[in-house]
């Protein structure tokens, strides 16, 4: 039996899911340890989808996990985990009711309309 090179290529062209033996495969374990960690829940590096006594790995999991770093380059390291106060200017881009792209504020005085519950009182 001859190894197989894994690249982000192949994984993806495996389809939307993969099983336990060709995920232990591309990460150069047993099957049998991957299948035990699966059992005692210390598999963590993809979700598991247990379909009946069979078990599906997500492909799109697997390359997000082997192929993190490239895509962590792309994104800004000082992006905010909460969006603070809008502090630029009206875009005439940008509608009343649509959220800035860029700070996910909701200008004010546009379009929304707010939620209101109604008590239905009997006489």
């Amino acid at each position: 039996m001859t190894a197989v090179a894994w690249s982000r290529q192949k994984i993806e062209a495996l389809g939307p899911t993969t099983d336990v033996p060709t995920t232990a495969a591309i990460v150069g374990v047993d099957p049998d340890t991957l299948y035990a960690m699966i059992r005692r829940n210390e598999w963590t590096m993809t979700r598991i989808l247990r379909l009946g006594r069979k078990i599906k790995i997500p492909t799109r999991d697997l390359v997000a996990y082997l192929y993190a770093p490239e895509a962590a380059e792309t994104v800004p390291a000082q992006t905010p985990a909460v969006p603070t106060a809008c502090q630029h200017a009206a875009s005439s881009q940008v509608t009343g009711h649509e959220p800035h792209a860029s700070c996910g504020c909701t200008p004010a005085g546009g379009g929304v309309i707010p939620l209101r519950r109604t008590v239905l009182t009997s006489t």
